[in-house]
């Protein structure tokens, strides 16, 4: 039984069933004790005994209110006495019922046999008729009960149904199609706008990682391309070509697709792991760190701003958006930090900054403005979407606003502040902190402005978070 209307019948009847049953047993039991007793009264016979005999009295003989039989004057009797017929009725007896027993009671002598036997048959019949007619009524009841929760729960599940069959129709070719969902404001229809809002963001993922794969496609295709075309040419003229320019220029193409490999490795690694493991962070020394790296750029922080979380990935977060800002402002780059209930990060340029209409839009990976298209002058575009997913990760926001007593744009990243819980990590889980690549033998930042060589990681150092299975080489002079 596969169908959830039959199973919810089958036991709604089973159910009907077990209480019309126990009803309707207790309603025979007081029946038949009613028959019994009506047949035991009716069937009595009154009697005037002495010692010469006994002689039946007429039934019209009154009776005293002390149940004494009150006697025409003249009569002497020695006693009273009465004889009734007490079938031993049975509730499933409907064979032969001239067999039916019963019982004589009373002190009166006793009565013919077949008037006796029939008194008691007379009895049975009575009490199965009244049990056929309980089985009749009960049946009906049980079958009415089944064919309206079953009609009930089919027209309930209905729309489920619908909405099964329209899923499973749904596929990657059109994941546009939705369920249909009921008018009614209950359970189903709610079922229904849940899965709706599922479809919804499955068909938003989908497409986005569809335009991810094809912008990396075609972010890697650029330089793989042009890396060709120089080798190809200088290899056609051996000659004539400058070898040390063509080398400098493959390296160049080289570099310039690992940090695209890097950066999209690390956005998978932020997409798929959970941030399960939290230090606590100084953030006002993580800033000052990254801010004295820079020129160019002023800083104006609180002391002791404390966050849970990654000190590597809170020092990619900064480094993209000074990096933005450094490559669009005109003459200055602000930091501001500021503690409370949570923690505010600003970078804040004198750049031409950016239309309200496109301040979302930034944060999408791939994304070059107008006036940023050159991959020179705007990169690859995964910085800020880099940014924005490092803060979401540890619970915070990225948001692009006006900046006040600027003419360019103001990044603002908000962090929950405080000591993190300690949780358990679970089998499975990257423990690896550090978000680092590997450059010529010297272990850099991602965002590449650590110029001081780093010492060689602990053997027990997860590196997964940005190269997964495959470990770093460290190579020996």
């Amino acid at each position: 039984m596969k169908s959830l209307p039959a199973k919810v019948t089958a036991l709604a009847t089973v159910v009907t069933a077990l209480v019309i049953g126990v009803a309707g047993m207790l309603m025979l039991v007081a029946q038949r004790q009613q028959i019994i007793t009506q047949t035991a009264d009716s069937s009595r016979l009154h009697y005037m005994c002495s010692s010469e005999g006994c002689s039946q009295l007429d039934r019209q003989v009154a009776v005293a209110p002390d149940g004494r039989v009150a006697f025409p004057p003249g009569w002497a009797p020695v006693r009273y006495a009465s004889t009734e017929v007490r079938p031993d009725l049975s509730l499933w007896r409907f064979g032969d019922l001239g067999e039916t027993p019963y019982q004589l009671t009373g002190e009166g002598p006793g009565r013919n046999r077949e008037d006796a036997q029939a008194v008691a048959a007379q009895a049975q019949r009575e009490l199965n008729s009244a049990t056929l007619a309980m089985l009749t009524v009960f049946g009906t009841v049980a079958a009415l009960v089944s064919c309206t929760v079953l009609a009930a729960a089919s027209r309930v599940l209905r729309p489920v149904e619908a909405m099964r069959a329209e899923v499973a129709e749904i596929n990657e070719h059109n994941l546009t199609r939705r369920v249909p969902v009921p008018s009614s404001d209950d359970e189903i229809a709610r079922l229904g706008a849940t899965l709706n809002e599922t479809l919804d963001r499955m068909h938003r993922t989908v497409e986005d990682t569809r335009r991810f794969v094809a912008d990396a496609s075609h972010e890697l295709r650029s330089p793989l391309a042009a890396l060709r075309a120089e080798l190809e040419i200088a290899l056609s003229h051996p000659h004539l070509a400058d070898w040390p320019t063509v080398v400098k220029a493959a390296l160049e193409d080289t570099e310039r697709l690992q940090e695209l490999t890097t950066d999209l490795l690390l956005l998978a690694r932020l997409d798929a792991d959970a941030l399960d493991k939290q230090d606590t962070v100084d953030l006002t020394a993580v800033v000052r760190r990254e801010v004295s790296r820079r020129a160019t750029v002023t800083l104006e922080a609180d002391d002791n701003v404390l966050v849970p979380g990654r000190r590597a990935q809170l020092s990619r977060l900064l480094g993209n958006l000074l990096d933005n800002a450094e490559r669009h402002a005109g003459t200055e780059v602000v930091v501001r930090l500021r503690g409370g209930p949570s923690a505010t990060l600003e970078v804040i340029d004198d750049g031409p900054g950016i239309p309200e209409a496109d301040r979302e839009r930034v944060f999408d990976r791939f994304t070059r403005l107008d006036e940023a298209r050159t991959r020179a002058a705007g990169g690859a575009g995964l910085g800020l979407a880099i940014a924005r997913r490092i803060a979401t990760r540890h619970h915070g926001t990225l948001e692009a606003t006006d900046a006040s007593g600027f003419r360019g744009i103001c990044f603002v990243a908000t962090l929950p502040t405080g000591i993190p819980q300690p949780r358990k990590a679970t089998a499975g889980q990257r423990m690896g902190d550090e978000v680092w690549q590997f450059l010529n033998g010297t272990i850099t930042s991602t965002h590449g402005h650590i110029p001081e060589p780093r010492p060689v990681p602990a053997p027990d150092l997860e590196w997964e978070l940005i190269f997964g299975e495959h470990q770093p080489v460290h190579w020996k002079n």
